[in-house]
């Protein structure tokens, strides 16, 4: 594998972006953490990761690369973007001070449009990457990050597989003892992660701020996130993406494991921030809606967060 040194960017630093951010450091790979609310406590504290995988193996990272400011950290040749959809008008502003003519883009965000987003802000012919996490982590205070779970990400672009130059940040993920999968379409994986997504991610604010055990244990709350599950199989099949009948259960059999987990939108709900409404709930719904899917459930459940969150 090529390993010339890559200066790696990322933005976004909860739960998701630090975790894979410090995996690559761990690998030894060059990476720069934007933080904000949390810049003190990991200037102080350093960086902590634990690992319910490996024993609840914790890890002391002291010497990460932090900065408050995306100018200081300067032109990167990835730039990794983890932040809540709900601040998308912000990031061409926030990022700019680290994209160069060569730089490229990896998108971890959740839901839908964040490829085009990027693409829009900087150009068709950039290199944008998606990368979907499938996995359980949770930043259980701002310098300690906690993987439940390792899951794996899946990696994709729109158009096309994945090129050349793109294949190079997904070996030094898996470098980073990160599973990776390829995907042959990036819309397949997307669709894919919104079959979780939407019911969990929804079903655990609108059902009273519960966790995921407690939507597999009632009955009208697990045929609610059946049935969402099947209007998101019928719209991605009207966009050319077949998703099985096994991989929709494969989804409860793999949220069993979890116990009582608190999805990053019933996070989010808790500490009254805002919620990633429109690209995990309201794009799906349009995109289905216009192919002439009927989606009650969907919409009914987007509904229900509107009102809920607003």
């Amino acid at each position: 594998m090529n390993r010339e040194s890559v200066k790696i960017g990322v933005v976004g630093c909860g739960a998701v972006g630090s975790f894979y951010g410090l995996m690559l450091k761990q690998a030894g790979e060059d990476v720069h953490f934007h933080l904000r609310s949390n810049y003190e406590d990991v200037k102080k504290e350093g960086f902590s990761l634990i690992q319910q995988s490996r024993g609840g193996e914790i890890n002391k990272i002291k010497n990460a690369s932090i900065y408050r400011n995306t100018n200081e950290i300067g032109v990167c040749d990835w730039v990794m973007i983890a932040t809540k959809t709900t601040a998308k008008s912000d990031i061409p502003d926030l990022i700019a001070p680290m994209v160069g003519e060569k730089t490229s883009f990896l998108t971890l965000q959740n839901g839908m449009g964040n490829v085009e987003s990027l693409a829009e802000a900087f150009g068709k012919d950039r290199l944008v990457v998606g990368g979907l996490c499938f996995t359980c982590i949770n930043r259980i205070n701002p310098s300690t990050i906690k993987s439940l779970l390792p899951g794996y990400v899946q990696f994709g672009q729109i158009g096309s597989t994945l090129l050349p130059e793109a294949n190079r940040i997904v070996d030094r993920f898996e470098n980073a003892g990160v599973k990776v999968i390829r995907a042959n379409s990036l819309d397949d994986a997307l669709w894919r992660k919104l079959c979780w997504n939407i019911p969990f991610n929804g079903l655990c604010i609108v059902g009273g701020g519960i966790t995921t055990d407690l939507i597999l244990s009632s009955s009208v709350l697990r045929g609610r996130a059946e049935n969402l599950m099947q209007e998101i199989q019928s719209a991605a099949k009207e966009y050319g993406v077949l998703i099985e009948d096994s991989f929709l259960e494969k989804q409860f059999s793999l949220t069993q494991p979890m116990g009582p987990y608190k999805p990053s939108s019933l996070i989010d709900f808790f500490a009254g921030k805002p919620i990633e409404i429109d690209s995990i709930w309201g794009e799906p719904l349009r995109r289905g809606q216009k192919k002439g899917v009927l989606m009650p459930e969907l919409e009914k459940l987007y509904s229900e967060l509107k009102q809920g969150t607003g």
